[in-house]
């Protein structure tokens, strides 16, 4: 893998006229107010010199961004089945050169669609035959969760500069394997999931944790890279609980301090319900 070109400011500031009183804190600038918001990039990814198909996102950790795509989508086999990862000095292009099942690809492309992501997000679409079973027997107790959860929301600096993007990561439970931002919730799993794949980080063992909607197709996405648990600080749709149900995916919501919403295989988190066999 080729070293990433270094990463330009990922936040840009802007003039704007504010409506309204000042926030708490915050001195009336009147008309020379400025905002800060985080930059959007338009990224091709190219997969064995062949346009793949295009991402908006922040242009940072565009290789694990890549790497994280490619396996989550069920189209590489993990971090070994990638022989090189380039990133264009401008930012603009991603290419991958791996080894591909042709006929992945093929159904990749026939199954693209736009997902209910924010950022352009897109993803093959999921189907319960096509998701791969978890058979990792791991356990994670409920508080070392909302514990990690709050950690990654305190290194969402960017969040907190923006309110402009969602943030990611993976964990042990003890602490956070990867962590990531972007504009859209699903390139911020993908970039969490990229950078633990390029690092030799099994996650057949973690946890992935996310600020977005856990929807359908961030649970296929965990489950095609192998990860058993999906925690969420916010809402959990019908169809991702269906998913988790079908590969045996542990999949939670509304994790915050002190509570949370354990939809499926609660056994993962010492609660009674759905043992394993």
């Amino acid at each position: 893998m080729t070293e990433p070109p270094e990463f330009r400011d990922p936040v840009r500031n802007v003039p704007v006229r504010r409506v309204g009183p000042p926030r708490p804190g915050e001195a009336d600038a009147g008309d020379d107010s400025r905002d800060a918001v985080v930059v959007e990039h338009r990224v091709q990814l190219v997969l064995n010199s062949r346009p793949l198909l295009w991402i908006n996102c922040l242009p940072e950790a565009l290789e694990y961004l890549a790497a994280g795509f490619l396996v989550s989508e069920g189209l590489l086999d993990g971090a070994e089945a990638i022989d090189e990862i380039t990133v264009a000095p401008d930012l603009a292009r991603v290419e991958v050169h791996g080894s591909v099942d042709p006929d992945r690809l093929v159904l990749f492309r026939e199954r693209l669609s736009i997902t209910s992501g924010c950022g352009g997000g897109a993803s093959a679409a999921e189907a319960e035959e096509a998701l791969p079973q978890c058979e990792s027997n791991v356990r994670f107790q409920p508080d070392d969760l909302t514990d990690r959860i709050r950690e990654m929301a305190a290194a969402s600096t960017l969040f907190r500069d923006t309110g402009g993007v969602h943030a990611a990561a993976v964990t042990d439970g003890r602490s956070l394997s990867s962590f990531a931002e972007d504009i859209g919730r699903h390139n911020a799993v993908d970039k969490a999931i990229g950078l633990c794949l390029m690092h030799g980080v099994s996650l057949a063992e973690r946890a992935i944790l996310t600020t977005g909607r856990a929807s359908a197709d961030i649970l296929a996405k965990a489950a095609r890279a192998g990860l058993p648990v999906v925690v969420s600080r916010g809402a959990v749709t019908s169809r991702a609980i269906e998913l988790a149900l079908a590969a045996n995916v542990t999949v939670v919501g509304f994790a915050r301090r002190g509570r949370m919403n354990v939809y499926t295989a609660p056994w993962r988190l010492g609660f009674e319900g759905g043992e394993a066999q």
